[in-house]
């Protein structure tokens, strides 16, 4: 929703920067300015600056400047209009908004405020010496400082059938509100409601904007009949797949980082914040997609702790997998047996705990060399080719090719193989992905054949790629598609071409033209009428090859120029492609939201990615 300009203007007039500048950044006057360490990059000397008399900030070093907006937009990673939003908030300003748009704010709002009212009574019977006393115990025995449960408002649900409900109907709030918030449950007969967290230690669960949306609870007393721990059940403000635990109070240090370490339970991420390292938890689900698109707002690399056993890898291999279709630099930090991240820092210390990352943090690729290493050996040629795909199906996640191109240079290396069939290995897995996840064909009822295939549909470049995999066989086939992904060539003809091409490739070898003549392939009508229309057309060179004198009669000693020229203009129509498409998705996605976020940051990607295309630098050095 579009907001009034004169609101826009009111909420910039009444934000003081330096204020807010100030719950970020520690800054000391210089003159008429006031100076500090950059919150957007790392620095040794101040060159951060804010002028609250003109409402500017600017940091020399990396450039970053603007007004409080700006900032907002910048240190929160929000959208211009939830910049706007969380600025009116703070300053107490309401936001006009039409009948309907204002009802479904008021009702979330409400449930805001229910969560926001259940943490401070929790904080208030932890801190009673009464009611606390045990809760309390219980937090000094995991060494948390006062600093850190006032930081993350660790509270106490008494066991109490119904004191969270007594006081929030005091406080005037209904009781169909904490039923929205997940506060309160239905009794089975139908009678009532009663408190849904009973005897336990409450740790808050905030959005990365720091808004409560839900709660997990620690059982104090041993009860067989009862679970250890119980989230807040879905709500409309809480979703599991979209919240971190930790991550609010974290994100700063992580922005500076650039990278946060991702741990498996509450009590983990309060120790690793009490000793200055930056955390955050999955709130009883598995990693998901949604939340790593919103750690990628904040960090470049994302470091997976796990248990050095046999579940924990697995559990590890998973998230590395969700990462990397993330779009987020993966690496893994095996604990050793036994321990977790807040018994290693109670028993050992956080000096030993920052040696231990620093020593056995392995990015993503040498960990599941090492795990395959460990797990029996790579000592028969059948357990190498396993551990070769199921790195190749890691690398095949991976969109930014130049950085696809440095692991199948690591990958190669490690195991000790060519990197063309690394990279063509890569290829097999991601075309094998897509035919699983593809519907059957079923031909239309009375059909007696395939259509003509229209040539002239298939791009220059892809014509002249098919026929160079066509003619000069495996090593042509596995230098393109070690260098290509296989979406990257249209849907259609040309897609199913390059399918024939390697599985005729797998099944009989280098000469693949042998294998067409002979008809030893799996070729149908339609890939025969390619095949044959490229091989009688014997598709001439383009004037832009010409231009560049490059004589290709039977596109031998300088077919790899060409292939790789084609292969730039294969790649940068389809990154076109994908841009457009991004354009569209973002029109159609609210304002302000994750998704809109996420197709922004991928929009931007695409966009720099076609720049190094343009630029003829994918296949330098």
């Amino acid at each position: 929703m579009r907001i009034p300009e004169n609101v826009v203007e009111r909420v910039r007039d009444s934000s003081d920067i330096l204020s807010i500048v100030q719950d970020y950044v520690r800054l000391k006057k210089a003159g008429s300015n006031y100076l500090g360490l950059c919150p957007f990059h790392r620095e040794k000397t101040a060159s951060f600056n804010v002028n609250p008399a003109r409402g500017f900030f600017k940091c020399f070093g990396c450039g970053k400047g603007g007004d409080t907006i700006t900032f907002v937009m910048e240190i929160e990673r929000l959208e211009f209009v939830d910049a706007i939003r969380w600025l009116a908030d703070r300053a107490g300003i309401e936001i006009p908004k039409t009948e309907e748009g204002k009802k479904a704010y008021d009702k979330r709002e409400s449930i805001y405020e229910a969560l926001r009212f259940a943490s401070e009574y929790y904080v208030g019977k932890l801190n009673d010496p009464t009611s606390g006393a045990r809760a309390r115990e219980y937090l000094n025995g995991r060494a948390l400082t006062e600093k850190t449960i006032s930081r993350f408002s660790l509270g106490y649900a008494p066991d109490s059938w119904d004191g969270l409900i007594k006081a929030a109907t005091n406080a005037h709030i209904k009781l169909e509100t904490l039923k929205k918030a997940g506060l309160v449950a239905e009794r089975r007969d139908g009678t009532g409601y009663y408190d849904r967290f009973r005897g336990r230690i409450m740790f808050p669960i905030r959005s990365h904007v720091g808004k409560f949306v839900g709660f997990g609870g620690r059982l104090l007393a041993d009860n067989p009949d009862a679970p250890k721990y119980l989230n807040s059940p879905e709500t409309e403000v809480y979703h599991k797949s979209t919240v971190l635990y930790g991550l609010h109070q974290s994100k700063r240090m992580a922005r500076q980082e650039e990278s946060i370490l991702l741990v498996e339970g509450y009590t983990d991420v309060l120790a690793l914040d009490q000793a200055a390292i930056g955390s955050a938890a999955c709130c009883g689900t598995a990693l998901t997609l949604q939340q790593v698109g919103l750690l990628g707002r904040y960090v470049k690399e994302i470091r997976l702790l796990y248990d050095a056993d046999r579940a924990g890898t697995a559990a590890v291999e998973r998230a590395v997998d969700i990462v990397l279709q993330g779009g987020v630099a993966a690496s893994v930090v095996a604990l050793p047996e036994g321990e977790d991240p807040d018994s290693f820092v109670r028993e050992k210390g956080a000096d030993a705990f920052r040696l231990h990352l620093k020593t056995a943090t392995k990015d993503w690729v040498d960990a599941f060399f090492d795990a395959s290493l460990s797990d029996n050996g790579l000592g028969t040629l059948h357990k190498k080719r396993q551990a070769i795909s199921h790195v190749a199906q890691r690398i095949a996640y991976i969109k930014d090719d130049i950085l696809r191109k440095m692991y199948v240079q690591k990958a190669s290396q490690l195991f000790a193989i060519a990197e063309r069939d690394m990279a063509y290995e890569i290829t097999r897995v991601a075309r094998n992905n897509q035919q699983q996840q593809r519907p059957p064909q079923t031909p239309p009822e009375g059909s007696t054949g395939a259509a003509p295939v229209n040539f002239d549909a298939i791009s220059e470049p892809e014509k002249m790629l098919l026929q160079l995999m066509l003619e000069e066989g495996g090593p042509m086939i596995k230098y393109i598609l070690g260098n290509m992904a296989y979406d990257e060539f249209q849907e259609g003809p040309s897609r199913e071409l390059v399918n024939l091409l390697m599985e005729t490739y797998e099944a009989h070898g280098d000469d693949v033209m042998s294998a067409f003549g002979s008809g030893r392939t799996n070729a149908d009508e339609t890939a025969r009428q390619l095949v044959a229309d490229i091989l009688i057309r014997r598709h001439e060179v383009s004037k832009g090859w010409g231009a560049k004198k490059i004589n290709v009669p039977r596109l031998n000693e300088k077919s790899k120029r060409v292939a790789e020229d084609c292969m730039m203009r294969v790649k940068g129509a389809f990154v076109k492609r994908q841009i457009q498409h991004l354009k569209h998705e973002m029109m159609n996605a609210p304002e302000g939201s994750d998704a809109r976020s996420r197709l922004q940051m991928e929009y931007l990607n695409q966009k720099r990615y076609l720049l190094t295309i343009n630029d003829g630098k994918l296949f330098e050095g």
